[in-house]
């Protein structure tokens, strides 16, 4: 009995050490062709390191880049990012994973005009791609893993997104003016549960939509006075039926 117990862990531990390195090389390939088509820009990240034995995972960092025409290279940095995953579900259709925590993520809403901005402008991006990213398969280098991914689904339980900040600036018309609110904690659960496990597109999709929808709405309801001031002084000066249009999106608050 004790023969055949030895010989199971030495299958183990062989599994891990061959299995982890092709895991954590998929898992990066994916977010980052996914998240790359459905924001529209260039999503990379950084490295993934994966605990076979505890089913624990380390995401060294995610940047998001912006849109063309913005200064600030990124939109998003998400920095120490921790990962727990159920063992079981990797081997099957639908990977579970216990908990998200995504710590001091920094996000940067930067305004080109008063109708344009670079989170409104992801938030177009996404609605556009994410059915069209959800029908291509992830394409890798190894082959026999490639449609493999690509037909994986995620329930993610639980994401927690806190001690974030949100770095503001506006640019309108010559005046430049930057303030920095904190990003509220954000927390997601049960992501996917419903259809009892969601593409990997659609996942990363409502993860980043909840984000910036929240980081806009934080800006837009903080008020603070010197982007507001900039904003409702070159309001006053568009004409027509500009001015109660832009309003009525709701970029500054009402």
């Amino acid at each position: 009995m004790k023969k055949y117990i030895f010989g199971f862990l030495i299958l183990v531990i062989a599994a891990a050490w061959y299995f982890t390195p092709s895991l954590e090389t998929i898992v990066k390939k994916v977010v980052n062709k996914y998240g790359s088509e459905i924001t529209g820009t260039e999503v990379n990240l950084q490295g993934f390191k994966l605990s076979l034995t505890k089913g624990e995972g380390e995401i060294s960092e995610i940047t998001v880049a912006n849109p063309k025409n913005y200064s600030a290279p990124y939109i998003f940095s998400l920095g120490d990012i921790f990962v727990k995953v159920d063992l079981k579900s990797l081997t099957t259709d639908t990977i579970i994973i216990d908990k998200i925590a995504i710590n001091k993520p920094i996000i940067t809403y930067e305004m080109l005009s008063l109708t344009q901005n670079n989170i409104s402008q992801i938030q177009k991006n996404i609605a556009a791609n994410t059915a069209s990213a959800e029908a291509k398969p992830a394409q890798t280098e190894d082959t026999a893993s490639k449609d493999e991914a690509s037909s994986k689904k995620v329930i993610i339980k639980e994401l927690v997104v806190e001690g974030g900040e949100i770095q503001a600036v506006a640019n309108i018309n010559g005046k430049a003016n930057s303030l920095t609110v904190p990003l509220p904690k954000i927390v997601m659960k049960n992501i996917g549960e419903e259809k009892k496990g969601e593409s990997i597109a659609s996942s990363i999709s409502k993860i980043l939509n909840n984000i910036l929808t929240t980081a806009s709405k934080t800006v837009v309801e903080s008020q603070l006075g010197d982007l507001k001031s900039v904003a409702s002084e070159n309001l006053d000066k568009v004409v027509g039926g500009v001015k109660d249009r832009v309003k009525e999106l709701g970029i500054f608050g009402k």
